[in-house]
C-alpha cells in the first residue's frame, strides 16, 4: 500500500509487544465491525512500512486500553475491506 497524498495528518501510536519492544505506528482509521472497535495502523518504520496492522481495542473498567490481534482471519479481512472502501482514494492498494 502506498500513499497517494503525503500531506495526511499523522497520529502516532507507540505500542509495546509482550517483550516490551516498542514500535511506532501511524493511525490510519478506526473501524467498527460486529460491535467491536479495531485500529488500522501502519508501521512508521522498519521492514513492514507498506503493510497495515489491524488490532482490536479493549477498554477495561478503569478506562485503560489494550490491543490484541483480531480473533479470526475472517474478522481481519472484514475490517480490512471496510478500511479499503473508506480510504480507497487516499492510498494505492496492492492486491
Amino acid at each position: 500500500m502506498n500513499e497517494k497524498n503525503s500531506k495526511m495528518p499523522e497520529e502516532l501510536f507507540v505500542l509495546a509487544d509482550e517483550n516490551g519492544e516498542e514500535m511506532n505506528f501511524r493511525l490510519l482509521d478506526v473501524v467498527m465491525h460486529a460491535e467491536r472497535e479495531y485500529l488500522v495502523l501502519l508501521p512508521a518504520e522498519g521492514p513492514y512500512i507498506d503493510e497495515v496492522v489491524i488490532l482490536q481495542r479493549y477498554v477495561d473498567e478503569d478506562g485503560g486500553e489494550s490491543y490484541a490481534d483480531p480473533e479470526t482471519p475472517d474478522t481481519v479481512q472484514a475490517v480490512y475491506q471496510i478500511f479499503r472502501q473508506r480510504a480507497g482514494d487516499k492510498f494505492i492498494f496492492a492486491d
